[in-house]
């Protein structure tokens, strides 16, 4: 699929990307009408105006059922899949247990006994052909570049930038490499196998060669990696890309590079220098500068010093970050340093608290990486909701009127909204 082609929305994209100037008028009635201080959502008329407004699109057409004579429609099966991040079931089993529940049932406007059993899930994420969920995980990118939420700033003044970010993770049972576009939301929108653990550097090096092919001009403008791909290898696909790398690493004898800046910080001072107040990390931090060149590239490298006055234990926090963009601010350099950790809270540790990805094991690698992608694309429609909720201040508080703001409760609040709905899921199915 290429991203100028129609691509997959699923239904809580629809009923907030779409919605918004209803739902906020009716939520801005219902602030307005109710007194002491009672932010409590009128469902029914919420969920009236959204089955107005819905779009009745199928969600997962560009899938191909193998079987002969299905009993269960194919799109219902990944429907149920694509949304256990999002009910914040971990497990087949457990899905199999909501799948059964007469609410559940309802929003596919099934009849069975269950939209699906724990068996079927499993028989079927065995057969998808892989590239069409990979082709589905690629579709939205369309949607959300429309939203501009592909691209951030590093300092308040900054341009736009799009941030890559690529990093290794176990998971399943299977050891995998995933490259996550960090904007105004976090999107993996690639995620490939490794057969060992030692295999992640070669495996990520494609992933940065084919994202050209397969991302075009959503490609990234500057990769934040860590120590383990800080070599010429990774900085010459970057360069040929037009493109350029951050690494972020603690020990300044890893590299030369870093052990020379080390003498040279340490009895004549930086090149340059800057140090402030990070309000948003509670920490003093300060940034010296110098200028080098790393396998005849010309890298600019920085010592950052960090002081949380609250901190438990080692209040201070040194580390190193190499780029080869000479033009980067310092203070965006340390910002991108930081961006750096976003795959690893804003993707790996999510998707495992909301599906539970690293309690569980598939021995047919397949299997897993059909239901990871599914569940990555899940993850980014969910968090572009969250992004667009908090544009809408009224809309977000009702929403989250007497609840923890987390993702899971969030998204319940939601789910009592659907359950207005007669067969919600169905027409997308």
């Amino acid at each position: 699929m290429e991203l100028g082609e129609s691509s997959p929305r699923p239904l809580f994209f629809f009923l907030f990307s779409f919605f918004y100037p209803q739902f906020k008028e009716v939520i801005q009635r219902s602030f307005s009408n109710k007194m002491g201080g009672d932010y409590e959502m009128e469902s029914q008329r919420i969920a009236r105006l959204t089955r107005d407004a819905f779009l009745k699109e199928p969600l997962f057409e560009g899938f191909t059922d193998i079987r002969k004579r299905p009993q269960i429609r194919l799109q219902a099966i990944l429907m149920s899949l694509y949304t256990m991040p999002l009910f914040g079931r971990r497990s087949l089993l457990s899905n199999d247990r909501q799948a059964r529940s007469s609410h559940y049932k309802k929003l596919f406007g099934s009849q069975r006994k269950m939209v699906a059993s724990d068996s079927t899930f499993a028989r079927v994420l065995k057969w998808l052909y892989p590239q069409q969920v990979k082709q589905f995980l690629l579709g939205f990118l369309a949607k959300f570049e429309q939203r501009d939420m592909l691209r951030k700033r590093l300092s308040a003044k900054g341009r736009l930038r799009r941030l890559g970010i690529l990093d290794g993770s176990y998971m399943g049972g299977h050891w995998l490499v995933t490259l996550c576009l960090a904007g105004k939301i976090d999107n993996p929108v690639m995620v490939e196998r490794c057969d060992h653990q030692g295999q992640e550097q070669l495996v990520a090096r494609k992933m940065m060669q084919a994202a050209e092919k397969v991302l075009g001009k959503l490609r990234p403008e500057l990769w934040l990696l860590d120590a383990l791909y800080f070599n010429r290898n990774t900085i010459a696909i970057a360069r040929g890309q037009q493109a350029h790398v951050v690494f972020k690493f603690k020990d300044a004898d890893y590299r030369t590079v870093t052990a020379d800046a080390s003498n040279l910080f340490q009895h004549f001072g930086g090149d340059e220098e800057l140090s402030g107040w990070d309000s948003e990390r509670g920490c003093r931090w300060k940034l010296r500068k110098t200028l080098d060149r790393f396998a005849h590239y010309p890298v600019q490298v920085v010592h950052l010093i960090e002081t949380y006055p609250k901190g438990r234990g080692n209040r201070t926090v040194t580390s190193w970050i190499v780029t080869t963009d000479l033009e980067l601010p310092l203070e965006e350099v340390r910002e991108a340093a930081h961006q750096r950790w976003q795959i690893e809270n804003g993707v790996f540790k999510r998707i495992s608290h909301l599906a539970g990805t690293k309690s569980f094991y598939f021995k047919d690698h397949r299997q897993f990486f059909n239901l990871l992608r599914l569940f990555f694309a899940a993850m980014a429609v969910l968090d572009c909701i969250m992004w667009l909720l908090r544009a809408h201040t009224l809309l977000f508080a009702a929403l989250r009127f007497g609840i923890k703001d987390t993702w899971l409760n969030v998204f319940s609040c939601i789910d009592e909204v659907l359950g207005w709905l007669p067969c919600a899921f169905a027409a997308l199915v």
